[in-house]
């Protein structure tokens, strides 16, 4: 396109016009052909390409480094010198986004509560510019000018630097994640080495590394944001603006481990963390019930003994009036994966774990034991399951358990089991909820009644296909920590190795707790301890 071909399409109004066009969040190539029509002229390639190059020089924008003038700001060099307080044993991180305004009433519980448990506050400092906006560019122009890109409010607290708090945990204050990005925690695997890591974005995501036995456990997790939602009318922009999560990451540290809890806040800037409610800048411990606590996949008789007595402890403390189990039999003593190895058959027998009878018993003694205290949903479960596929698929002749294949074939040709038999022997026990596949229990908003083994149209289930659902779900079965978005996976009250899973393994213990407010948030187990508060 020549010198003079370029002029009729920069006319002033001709500008002006496309600048309109993208600002309501059109592309530069559509807003240039809708000009074209206008103004009766030619449109191609060479146009929108004009244009781009235009609007560029219009914002002021070069080759440079664009972070480079918000990098030369004073409060940018003070947040990449700052240092944690070594002499704390508990921190708060947050992240905000530059040129937005704050949450002021949720950042007046973070400092209440920072205070109450002697925290040490670290909001990471994130940039986001509006690439489809004069206005905004020119906007965080001027602030740039003065000096100052992030709320007054924040500036005690702003971190750009790298911090080690323990010698497996950092935060990387010091990387930027684009904010957009709907998978924030790729290509972060191997940056910390055998290191845990807290990421700064405005979304809630948190993953379980494989590692081996003699290391702790790997944790990858985003902080939420302390600003409210400022994101351009795209695409790109909407989604993120719906998975905006207002919240922060506490850490504490506890001796040779480290406790990490994603808490998120309600509209009104109110959380809750353990049995903590922060409101209105006071601290209290509410005298009120829990809604539920979802336990770790718990293969009871497999079970760490340990971790199950610290869930039931935590339940009850928390006051909630529902557990949510998944797995609940383990199905040891007729599992389907061991039937043809002669070696553990024989170990079975010895040792006693081959009694079907025996290993029902116990289930139902502890359930029954249980809803002493709680309310009891049993989520239908693969290893549930075991129990109907050994009577549908064995030869009775040729296995242990003789008379107990017989009585439970005779209860499934009856029809009296269509939910299955753990179900159909749950269902004596008062205040016990069994779930069969494909049945829906909700409570807050949340979906309860998957466990995740299943995936849509008869595939296999994952983590990433639930966090597509219509409604914000938890479930179980890999035995690993996971938030993606609104879905959220459940670690294991098992014990960390079961045979099956030699080698590099993700598995975490742990519960998720749904709190009054409708969030909910994992709490780790390590070591029986979850928390030093």
């Amino acid at each position: 396109m020549g010198k003079k071909d370029k002029l009729k399409y920069y006319g002033e109004e001709n500008v002006n016009f496309v600048v309109s066009l993208i600002n309501e969040g059109l592309s530069a190539t559509k807003a240039a052909q809708m000009m074209c029509d206008k103004y009766g002229l030619k449109c191609d390639s060479d146009v929108e390409r004009v244009y781009r190059k235009k609007l560029q020089k219009l914002r002021g924008e070069t080759k440079e480094n664009p972070n480079s003038k918000v990098e030369e700001t004073e409060e940018f060099k003070r947040a990449k010198e700052r240092v944690h307080d070594s002499n704390k044993k508990r921190f708060i991180v947050s992240w905000a986004q530059s040129s937005t305004s704050i949450h002021d009433d949720f950042l007046t519980n973070i400092e209440a509560y920072a205070e109450h448990i002697e925290a040490d506050i670290h909001i990471i400092a994130g940039r986001y510019k509006n690439p489809t906006s004069l206005e905004s560019s020119n906007k965080l122009k001027a602030e740039e000018k003065n000096k100052r890109l992030w709320h007054s409010r924040l500036q005690p607290y702003l971190d750009a630097n790298r911090q080690k708090l323990h010698p497996y945990l950092q935060i990387l204050s010091d990387v930027k994640v684009q904010v957009t990005a709907i998978t924030p925690l790729t290509g972060f695997n191997n940056i910390t080495g055998l290191e845990s890591c807290i990421i700064g974005h405005p979304t809630l995501h948190l993953t379980s590394l494989p590692i081996l036995d003699s290391y702790p456990n790997k944790l990858l997790l985003t902080t939420g944001a302390v600003t409210l939602p400022n994101y351009t009318d795209t695409k790109a922009g909407k989604k993120s603006e719906h998975h905006h999560a207002l919240g922060f990451v506490v850490v504490e540290l506890d001796g040779d481990v480290f406790h990490v809890r994603q808490v998120q806040c309600d509209d009104n800037g109110d959380f809750y963390d353990l049995w903590y409610k922060v409101s209105g800048g006071e601290v209290s411990i509410p005298n009120e019930q829990y809604p539920c606590t979802i336990w770790g996949d718990l293969h009871y008789g497999q079970h760490n003994v340990e971790n199950l007595e610290t869930a039931k402890h935590l339940s009850k403390k928390l006051n909630s009036g529902k557990v949510i189990l998944h797995d609940l039999f383990d199905g040891k003593s007729i599992n389907p994966h061991e039937e043809h190895d002669p070696f553990v058959l024989m170990q079975k027998e010895n040792s006693g774990e081959g009694d079907l009878f025996a290993e029902l018993t116990k289930v139902l003694s502890f359930v029954k034991d249980l809803t002493a205290d709680f309310e009891v949903i049993s989520v239908a479960s693969n290893h549930n399951d075991f129990l109907d596929r050994f009577v549908r698929n064995v030869d009775w002749r040729k296995v242990n358990n003789k008379t107990a294949y017989l009585i439970m074939a005779n209860i499934v040709a009856s029809g009296a089991a269509p939910k299955g038999l753990v179900n159909f022997y749950l269902a004596d026990i008062d205040k016990v909820i069994g779930l069969a596949y494909g049945d829906s229990y909700r409570l807050l908003d949340w979906e309860l009644g998957l466990h995740y083994d299943k995936g849509a149209n008869g595939s296999r289930g994952s983590a990433n296909q639930f966090k597509n659902l219509m409604t914000k779900s938890i479930g179980g079965h890999s035995h690993s920590a996971n938030r993606s978005l609104g879905s959220l996976t459940v670690g294991t009250l098992t014990k960390m190795r079961l045979g099956y899973n030699t080698g590099l393994s993700s598995w975490t213990a742990g519960v998720i707790q749904v709190y009054p407010s409708g969030k909910a948030s994992h709490i780790h187990f390590i070591k029986g301890r979850y928390t030093t508060l």
